[in-house]
């Protein structure tokens, strides 16, 4: 008879250790997507930072546009952008534009590297050189960026614009003034 119960104590104990295993593992495995929420929320804010910033232009303000890009980028692209010029032109013709994001999300995320695909609409203005109208337009913009962790942020290491299009019915259209 106490055969019998040593193998019931047995079965029991090793039922006990079984569910602190399983509750273990399920804790850690919350934890694992809670971190990795986080870091697909993090990428996403730093993917749309980084296209509003990029389809944010105004020609008042031109010398502060290639550093607000070059602040939020990192590697080749980074250095690219703190020693780029604004382009003459684009302030001669009063270029203004803003970016609204759409929707990004993350398409890969691999420890402290990220692919996002950012959505965004652009309104743009600009004075036309021939008329002396402005010139309003509004796009719909695709990208994909690739970002690398860089001293606990996303940073862009990559830009690869996909497609651009009218956005609405009206697409392109001129307003009297200037």
């Amino acid at each position: 008879m106490s055969g019998g119960r040593g193998a019931a104590y047995a079965l029991l104990g090793l039922a006990a250790l079984l569910v602190l295993v399983g509750a273990a593992s399920a804790w850690s495995g919350a934890s694992r997507l809670a971190a990795r929420g986080n870091d697909l929320a993090s990428a996403e804010e730093a993917a749309a930072a980084f296209v509003r910033a990029y389809g944010g232009f105004d020609h008042r303000r031109s010398e502060r546009y290639a550093p607000r890009l070059a602040a939020l980028a990192t590697g080749e692209l980074g250095d690219a952008l703190a020693s780029a010029s604004v382009d003459p032109a684009a302030v001669a013709g009063r270029l203004s534009g803003t970016a609204h994001v759409e929707s990004a999300r993350v398409t890969s995320l691999a420890g402290d590297a990220a692919v996002v695909t950012v959505r965004s609409r652009q309104e743009r203005t600009r004075l036309d050189g021939e008329s002396g109208e402005v010139v309003s337009e509004a796009v719909t913009q695709h990208a994909s960026l690739r970002l690398v962790r860089s001293g606990g942020r996303w940073l862009v290491a990559e830009l690869e614009l996909g497609s651009e299009e009218p956005a609405g019915a009206a697409g392109a259209r001129r307003q009297a003034g200037g």
